[in-house]
């Protein structure tokens, strides 16, 4: 069973996806002489996305351990996953640092492995997320999190009942 504190830590992150649409929204559509405060706007609320983030992810690597999860939705996520992990190893931002393509190789590695229910794949790729995480501001990672972060919330509202 998903924890209490989880379930509020994916609202949270949701709230703030929220809130960056709309500035983000904001900005497209403001005048130049606003734009540099709405970006400044914009990017406190992407520090904060990745902290609650964080918090979120260290939650999920202590709770999935002990979770059965339905190797249905397991393959969900875990596809969903390894589609992301592509997109953001061809990124010249990414492909330009080692480190960070070290951790998506190994996030990828997991989750391919072979004869190997697609739930123990996601089980280890899930404690593999938050060292990603930390690269959120220096990368656009932001858009992995994005993508992926609705699929992960339909896969916790599934465990919740």
């Amino acid at each position: 069973m998903i924890s209490k504190r989880l379930s509020h830590l994916q609202s949270e992150v949701k709230e703030y996806y929220d809130q960056l649409a709309c500035q983000e929204t904001a900005k497209r559509l403001a005048e130049d002489a606003q734009k540099v405060r709405i970006q400044q706007g914009i990017d406190k609320l992407k520090r904060d996305i990745g902290s609650v983030e964080r918090d979120y992810w260290l939650r999920w690597r202590t709770e999935i351990a002990g979770l059965t999860i339905p190797e249905a939705d397991a393959e969900i996520v875990a596809s969903e996953l390894v589609r992301e992990v592509e997109f953001l190893e061809i990124e010249p931002a990414v492909q330009s640092n080692a480190e960070l393509m070290k951790v998506l190789q190994e996030i990828k590695a997991e989750l391919i492995k072979p004869e190997i229910p697609a739930a123990g794949k996601l089980k280890a790729a899930i404690p593999l997320l938050p060292g990603l995480i930390f690269y959120e501001m220096e990368l656009d990672t932001e858009g992995l999190l994005r993508r992926v972060f609705p699929t992960v919330c339909n896969f916790v509202d599934k465990l919740k009942k």
